[in-house]
């Protein structure tokens, strides 16, 4: 075999014609064959539009698949809840959100967690008793807790809650479980946490 020889490759087309190509020529027939491909990659990406924006110091809040508010978040605890309550999102302004500020408001005065961290174990408390078939909404439990609560006891809502939670596995209704935790103080906090 010559030096030349071993970069050369032998081919029958299906027509039975022999041809030969070099091995070595074999980049430069890629890029022969790429070229008008990659030559769009040159153009410009297509403008996209551009997302509506909303108006100056509006909350852009989406209540589906949200199921805690972190401490980052900048969505309004009252705004969450009254969204997830009417499944759909609410505006800041809506009656609904105004309702849950106030009750928001009331379990402030009487328990150290602040909103957020309310409406957080409130929504946990929910998915916990619905693990039990029992169906009592996140404003329930702040309604019923705050009916409870001592203003200015600064109790813990979260240990409240679990203790809610025991008495309502107990009780045949939430009227018999809140009665059996207004007989007692309630639970100090741990965390303070806002």
């Amino acid at each position: 075999m010559k030096r030349g020889d071993q970069y050369k490759v032998a081919s029958r087309s299906r027509f039975g014609a022999a041809f030969q190509y070099s091995l070595i020529k074999k980049p430069l027939i890629l890029a022969v064959c790429l070229a008008p491909a990659l030559a769009g990659c040159d153009a410009p990406a297509p403008e996209s539009k551009p997302a509506a924006s909303a108006p100056a110091g509006a909350e852009v809040f989406t209540a589906r698949g949200r199921s805690w508010l972190d401490v980052k978040d900048t969505a309004s605890p009252a705004v969450w809840l009254a969204s997830r309550e009417a499944s759909r999102d609410l505006a800041p302004n809506d009656p609904a959100v105004a309702s849950m500020r106030a009750l928001l408001q009331e379990a402030d005065l009487r328990f150290s967690e602040g909103p957020r961290m309310i409406a957080n174990r409130a929504v946990q408390v929910q998915g916990m008793l619905a693990e039990r078939g029992v169906q009592e909404s996140a404003r329930q439990v702040i309604e019923g807790l705050v009916s409870i609560g001592q203003i200015g006891e600064r109790a813990g809502f979260g240990e409240t809650c679990q203790h809610y939670v025991n008495a309502r596995a107990a009780a045949e209704t939430r009227a018999a479980a809140l009665d059996a935790l207004r007989g007692k103080p309630l639970p100090a906090s741990g965390s303070g946490e806002p």
